[in-house]
């Protein structure tokens, strides 16, 4: 069963399919004939893009298209990206048999989304809450931000209103240093949330974006650790993947095979993988700011949620597993009539979807859409 999704659920949709790097298997770690598959939103393990020219920020950076051969014996497809790209990809994907099975997404459908879903005969898009995520502001561990910043001050910084530090409320003894405000591109889901919350700090008006504001990649924290000004740059950021590179999950993408120990414990795959280098995992290198703000408002921390997606008409698929008794949806997804059965609702699922920083929660939703 194959699927594809948003940069910011891959990691959950990853461990729950192939198992965490702490020894816990995922639902193919059993052997089952039939596998459950995920192609992450980038093509790079460590979450990040590619780019032709190495650029990763600002107006030189040259985005290349990845692509994926989702199924054997097809081509090349453009790879999908952000949770809207996926919704679009499961309505367009009207082959029999389809190639796309599910998807996963930070984002319910449209109300216009339902409506194709029903037009293409399968009754609405299934929608299945896994976990909890939140979107924080996060720094260099040597900032000279202050401790934490709230919605106004985020506006006014983003707007270009206040541009250095000692500009904000209650910090004027603070540094002078310019402020440098990162987002990520606009087609993510942490830039929609963060514009859609600065729209609420402004009364219901879209922010305008000051031109100091640089686009950089999503999730990435070398975006900010990579800079020569990194003590000033702040960036929206999901906790749920700083979750994640707390871990010790990633590691230098210059050590080959066998330089490093390929993650905690080994990654419980025993002596099969060279222990001998010296490489250690990542660090993030840059800290969430959850303090008080200063101008006494709450600190900036927006509630995401994941879902995963597929057509409704799938659930009354066939058996899947040879000598099972339960089809695809309801082993993976949804079993009305054994509610706690299903891997993302299970202890197991659940286990491997906080592995990945996620907080699990199972929630059945059916047909619903927002907008």
């Amino acid at each position: 069963m194959v699927g594809v999704g948003g940069d910011t659920a891959q990691y959950a949709l990853s461990f729950a399919a192939d198992g965490d790097t702490l020894g816990a298997a995922g639902y193919n770690g059993a052997g089952n004939n039939h596998r459950l598959v995920e192609f992450n939103a980038v093509p790079d393990a460590n979450g990040r893009s590619a780019y032709t020219n190495n650029v990763t920020s600002g107006a030189n950076s040259v985005a290349l298209n990845p692509t994926d051969v989702l199924r054997a014996g097809t081509d090349p497809v453009q790879r999908v990206s952000s949770s809207g790209n996926a919704i679009s990809a499961l309505l367009a994907d009207t082959n029999s048999p389809e190639v796309i099975n599910y998807i996963f997404s930070s984002s319910e459908p449209t109300a216009a989304n339902q409506a194709t879903a029903a037009t293409n005969g399968w009754g609405y898009l299934h929608v299945v809450e896994f976990g909890t995520d939140s979107v924080q502001i996060v720094t260099d561990s040597t900032t000279n931000a202050p401790s934490g910043l709230s919605p106004a001050e985020l506006l006014a910084i983003y707007e270009g209103t206040d541009t250095t530090w000692n500009s904000l409320p209650g910090n004027s003894g603070g540094s002078a240093a310019t402020i440098v405000p990162l987002i990520p591109p606009s087609g993510s889901t942490i830039y929609k949330t963060f514009i859609a919350d600065l729209t609420t700090a402004n009364g219901g008006s879209a922010p305008t974006l000051s031109s100091s504001v640089k686009t950089v990649e999503q999730n990435d924290p070398t975006a900010i650790t990579g800079s020569t000004n990194s003590a000033n740059e702040i960036v929206p950021f999901s906790a749920a993947r700083l979750a994640l590179w707390n871990s010790a999950y990633f590691y230098n993408p210059n050590a080959v095979f066998g330089s490093n120990d390929t993650g905690s414990g080994n990654g419980g795959h025993g002596s099969a993988f060279p222990t001998t280098g010296t490489s250690t995992a990542l660090s993030s290198g840059v800290t969430a700011l959850t303090g008080t703000p200063g101008d006494g408002g709450a600190v900036y921390n927006s509630p995401i949620t994941d879902y995963v997606i597929f057509r409704q008409s799938d659930a009354s698929d066939a058996a899947w597993q040879p000598g099972g008794s339960l089809n695809w949806v309801q082993t993976l997804f949804s079993n009305p009539s054994a509610p706690t059965n299903p891997l993302f609702a299970n202890s197991k699922g659940k286990a491997l979807i906080a592995a990945a920083g996620v907080t699990p929660a199972y929630d059945d939703l059916g047909d619903v859409s927002h907008g």
